[in-house]
């Protein structure tokens, strides 16, 4: 994957509780590489987290992190290691019930003709 090609992407989302929230879902034709990703507990209590990979080619959603818990104003950051998501692979994220969550993914996409879903 050349650096020169791709395509840079931040994207936010204020999760809701108790649900799965789909932060990122790689579009048709591209290849992503999520290079960061930080989830922040702005409440006053610890909450847990989980974030998923649905690997649509696979047909598997797999657990990235089952259930962490996130320290009250703290935040949890992936960035030392990368994940390639391919043409409609998302990430999810659940916080727990009652929790007060945001996150954010930092992508790298390149284009792949042959990457159509």
């Amino acid at each position: 994957m050349d650096a020169k090609l791709a395509r840079l992407r931040s994207v936010g989302k204020v999760l809701t509780a108790g649900a799965n929230n789909t932060v990122y879902t790689c579009p048709p034709n591209y290849i992503a590489k999520m290079v960061l990703l930080i989830v922040s507990n702005h409440a006053g209590n610890n909450k847990t987290i989980q974030v998923q990979w649905n690997d649509v080619s696979a047909g598997g959603l797999y657990h990235i992190v089952g259930g962490y818990s996130l320290t009250a104003y703290n935040f949890l950051k992936f960035d030392t290691s990368y994940l390639v998501l391919n043409a409609g692979d998302s990430l999810i994220l659940t916080p727990e019930a009652a929790s007060t969550m945001d996150a954010t993914v930092t992508v790298e996409e390149y284009f792949e003709p042959t990457q159509g879903i």
